[in-house]
């Protein structure tokens, strides 16, 4: 059962025992690409371009959002045209990405590892011109199998569809593929697409539900535990 990061303690291996995923769905910004930090200032820039303030109640609400839910949210703040707020943040975005976009530490390993021994797939909440722009600054897009975009699917994370037809990419059972997420809403998603999920929260104002938690990707008990997939 999902439980909160501080009601976590044991190891993955104490944790997952002897089971083992068919395949691996990783979220990507703030997950394998430090593109969060990018997306908040995404945020902020247009924010500031409506003349809206991004307080903090609002940016604990557009935590795990795509910009198509976040831009009629600030539209409705801004008395301005939803679609038109939606391309202001998909465009400034992708220009930053494009130019700052970097793997978050620890990723490019356990992207590899992981790799060698089950099929991998990404699930994002991002636009598909994002995401695409972002697994293309990974260096390590080779790696997956299917990407999916929430553009491509009925209903965005925390609804399960990205990890549903990711894992159906795969010809993967979801009950047998874990899932990474860092946010409330993805791993919300993934538990309701019925995987396990282990999350990397890296802000202090997220507690995601999960099977197993680290701290970051480079945690010597993920990979040991990569390390005994038969």
């Amino acid at each position: 059962m999902p439980t909160h990061r501080d009601q976590f303690f044991s190891t993955f291996l104490e944790t997952f025992g002897s089971w083992r995923p068919d395949a691996v769905i990783f979220d990507c910004d703030g997950l394998l690409m430090d593109t969060e930090s990018l997306w908040t200032r995404t945020q902020e820039m247009v924010c500031d371009q409506l003349g809206i303030a991004l307080d903090r109640e609002l940016r604990h609400q557009l935590v795990g959002l795509p910009a198509s839910r976040i831009g009629p949210l600030m539209a409705q703040r801004a008395g301005a045209e939803p679609a038109s707020v939606i391309k202001q943040l998909l465009d400034v975005n992708e220009l930053l990405v494009l130019e700052s976009g970097r793997p978050m530490p620890g990723a490019r390993e356990i992207v590899e590892a992981m790799g060698a021994k089950v099929p991998l797939a990404v699930a994002s909440n991002s636009a598909r011109r994002i995401l695409d722009v972002a697994i293309s600054r990974s260096g390590f897009e080779s790696q997956f199998t299917a990407t999916v975009s929430a553009e491509e699917v009925a209903q965005p994370k925390p609804a399960p569809d990205v990890y549903l037809a990711a894992a159906e990419a795969l010809g993967a059972v979801p009950g047998k593929c874990v899932a990474f997420e860092d946010s409330e809403a993805g791993a919300k998603a993934a538990v309701a697409a019925g995987m396990k999920v282990i999350a990397v929260p890296h802000m202090a104002s997220q507690e995601p539900l999960a099977h197993a938690f680290c701290g970051s990707l480079e945690s010597r008990d993920l990979l040991a535990w990569v390390a005994a997939w038969k």
